[in-house]
């Protein structure tokens, strides 16, 4: 599972550096997070099945789907430390949020995130990776 687990990892890093690049050139809104972790899933979900020849069981399925949010989860907390290295006001706005918000909108924020992330994951080792499987001819 590593490997796939590696495929996402890379795939979410490259759709994040593409992404900021051409927000930052076009000034548009953010949506990375979520455009990276399909982008990541769809491409993780897609060499497990080219790999396999079908679509992963539910260990399996339960196994990437874990690893891959953490991987999210990780390079989320790496983007941050960097952005907060390059961007010294990134630490200000984080500090302001963190004071004018309470506790427990934070955890009801981050709770409802990675519900959606893992959802967003689950449908690509499950539901999507059914797509990916070779169209057999009858």
């Amino acid at each position: 599972m590593k490997k796939y687990i590696l495929t996402f990892t890379a795939a979410y890093v490259i759709t994040m550096l593409a992404v900021v690049a051409i927000e930052s050139l076009f000034d548009l809104p953010s949506g990375t997070s979520m455009t990276c972790l399909i982008v990541g899933g769809f491409s993780a979900a897609a060499s497990f099945v080219k790999d396999r020849q079908r679509v992963p069981n539910e260990t399996e399925k339960k196994t990437l789907v874990w690893g891959c949010l953490l991987a999210s989860i990780i390079i989320s907390i790496i983007a941050t430390l960097i952005s907060i290295v390059v961007f010294p006001e990134t630490l200000a706005f984080l500090k302001m949020a963190m004071t004018q918000l309470p506790s427990w909108v934070w955890l009801i924020a981050i709770a409802f995130t990675l519900l959606i992330h893992y959802l967003i994951l689950a449908l690509s080792f499950g539901w999507i990776a059914k797509y990916f499987l070779p169209k057999t001819t009858v």
